[in-house]
């Protein structure tokens, strides 16, 4: 089905036009040569060469998956390849009867191809086989058309070279398969089929959604908004919002800052789902690594067992597409600050080995502070101490009794609101 010598194609054409010329009637009664040389190398006396001066790759073909290897690589599938010819003849005849016995061999051939368009394995021309004998075999099938091109661009193909004009015809030869590679490998044989009914379709997500509570500084009922993507701190709940998340047992899967590669959360997040939604809740550790704030892709590892009409069962494990969340710092207290202005800050995660100390930042109202030293802070600075206390000394211009928001951003993340109180 597949050639890799394209030689073999041009020793077809130059056969079934010596084997064409020979049993024609009109053929001239001196001896005709057939080659493959390009126009410029025809030096003999009547001779015809078709010459294979371009090939480019057929659209149709491109990049293709080869019948029986769905699932490998694209070395081993064939490439779908176009040749391009171009045909002369020259004679050594003096005067009119050179050209004249060149237009005699030009309309020979051009017959030649007409009458045989399309060659494959059993294809006789004169009572011989043309085909050459390493294409036998394969059911190789080429198709020869006359290509048609116009005079002044015909004229273009001699003007960069030394030669005069010759009159020549140009063929297009398709569709031609490159050989591939054979795999090394084969997958087993088929013993038992089935169709199975895969009910509910497959999982996909369409977002992630999680709620924010705070109470603004002199009210007294506490406000709650809901955010996409999630934003939830370690403790709080969040939903993922799809389509065919029912039907089976759903382990969710995340990848982020300390978890590069997709891994389960754990029972601990308590992974429910009801209909089309999942929930979840962050928890101090993904798999023995701790939640550190940043930005996640969740997905969902769904498995359904179905009955077969056989009796049996059968296990499906499928996969959804991957939707964002941001995991960010904690703040579950802030204390009141001391007569110089400092006070604590108390969540998690502040400090790991996972995360870049410099992308930890702080700011109280509008000031952002700047990274000092523990015990020792400077107006407007902060440290992190541990994992789950930050240290903070107040910015001046704040009035005695005003509230300031506080925010920790980290990795972009930034806590749920808090605020402190100006002594």
């Amino acid at each position: 089905m597949a050639i890799l010598d394209l030689a073999f194609v041009t020793k077809t054409l130059v056969e079934v036009v010596k084997r064409a010329i020979a049993a024609s009637p009109a053929a001239p009664a001196q001896a005709v040569k057939v080659t493959s040389l390009p126009p410029d190398m025809l030096s003999e006396d009547n001779s015809i060469g078709l010459y294979l001066y371009h090939f480019v790759e057929e659209a149709a073909h491109k990049n293709q998956p080869w019948r029986g290897r769905p699932d490998k690589p694209i070395r081993f599938s064939p490439m779908g390849l176009n040749l391009h010819y171009v045909v002369s003849a020259h004679s050594e005849a003096q005067d009119n009867e050179g050209p004249y016995r060149e237009q005699l061999l030009m309309g020979l051939t051009a017959k030649a191809l007409h009458d045989y368009p399309i060659i494959d394995d059993d294809t006789t021309v004169g009572g011989v086989k043309v085909v050459p004998t390493g294409m036998l075999g394969d059911e190789n099938k080429i198709r020869i058309a006359l290509r048609h091109v116009a005079p002044n661009e015909a004229v273009s193909y001699w003007t960069a070279g030394s030669k005069p004009l010759r009159l020549s015809s140009y063929y297009e030869v398709s569709v031609v398969l490159l050989e591939p590679e054979e795999p090394t490998q084969a997958s087993g044989r088929v013993l038992t089929y089935a169709i199975d009914t895969f009910v509910g379709g497959l999982p996909r997500l369409l977002g992630s959604r999680s709620r924010v509570t705070f109470t603004i500084p002199g009210e007294t009922s506490a406000r709650a908004i809901d955010v996409q993507p999630a934003q939830p701190a370690i403790g709080d709940a969040f939903t993922l919002i799809g389509s065919g998340l029912g039907g089976g047992s759903i382990e969710l899967l995340v990848r982020g800052p300390n978890a590069p590669d997709a891994r389960p959360v754990g029972a601990s997040w308590g992974v429910s789902a009801f209909g089309d939604e999942v929930s979840a809740a962050v928890q101090d550790d993904i798999d023995g690594a701790p939640s550190v704030p940043g930005t996640y892709a969740a997905s969902l590892r769904m498995t359904r067992t179905t009955a077969l009409a056989n009796g049996g069962t059968h296990t499906d494990v499928v996969l959804s597409n991957e939707t964002p969340f941001q995991i960010v710092p904690a703040v579950t207290s802030v204390g009141a600050p001391d007569a110089a202005g400092v006070f604590l800050v108390t969540g998690k995660i502040f400090q790991d080995p996972a995360l870049n100390a410099s992308s930890v930042r702080a700011s109280i109202g509008a000031t952002a502070l700047v990274q000092g030293t523990f015990g020792a802070l400077a107006t407007g600075e902060f440290a992190v101490s541990s994992p789950t206390v930050i240290q903070m000394r107040l910015p001046t211009g704040g009035a005695s009794g005003q509230s300031l928001p506080v925010r920790v951003v980290i990795e972009g993340c930034e806590s749920p609101p808090a605020w402190v109180v100006v002594p």
